[in-house]
């Protein structure tokens, strides 16, 4: 199989995907294509992903894991044409949904950068897929909040550095709701307590 080199930022973390279709070629990478879950629903997402990752994924999803390796183990063994395409939405009527998965996403990079402007936040590198409980997602969930929360708050002390009369601070760092100011303070107050 050939090696391709691509570079990667914006990292993203995700808890749940949908894989339509996958794309099969010489290399040592997958694409697929699906939807990705976020807080308004469900995100149409293409995705790259390499041959181990995509093998922790499926030990992760018991019910339809050997349907899925069923329909990749035949068309690796009678691949015809490259690139080829396994449809699983056409073969099991839906796409595959991996839940309770923490995924480590990142945005793929160029080396000039053009990439990622492309993409427009519709593709994403899975460089790692860890199983783990409801309980365990929910609480990465929690945690990324806090640190969003901490970080506005840190945006909102920079710009009171730079003179910023304080209701405009609040503007510019997304805080002007007093609920939302006040979580924002206590995440960045916990966060700094923890360091």
């Amino acid at each position: 199989m050939r090696k391709v080199s691509v570079t990667t930022a914006a990292q993203l973390e995700a808890t749940a995907i949908k894989v339509g279709q996958i794309i099969l070629d010489d290399s040592h990478y997958l694409t697929c294509w699906g939807y990705m879950q976020t807080a308004e629903g469900w995100r149409k997402c293409d995705f790259v992903t390499n041959y181990d990752v995509l093998n922790t994924m499926l030990r992760a999803i018991e019910d339809k894991s050997e349907a899925v390796q069923m329909a990749i183990v035949q068309k690796l063994e009678h691949m015809e044409q490259i690139p080829e395409i396994i449809d699983f939405e056409a073969q099991l009527g839906e796409a595959v949904l991996f839940d309770n998965i923490a995924f480590s996403l990142e945005r793929p990079e160029f080396n000039g950068g053009d990439w990622a402007d492309y993409t427009n936040d519709d593709c994403y590198y899975i460089r790692r897929a860890e199983p783990v409980t409801r309980e365990e997602a929910y609480a990465r969930g929690v945690e990324h909040c806090m640190q969003a929360l901490g970080k506005s708050y840190e945006l909102y002390l920079g710009y009171l550095e730079l003179e910023f009369d304080e209701d405009s601070a609040r503007q510019q760092a997304d805080l002007a709701d007093d609920m939302k100011y006040t979580l924002a303070y206590y995440a960045y107050r916990q966060a700094s307590e923890n360091k």
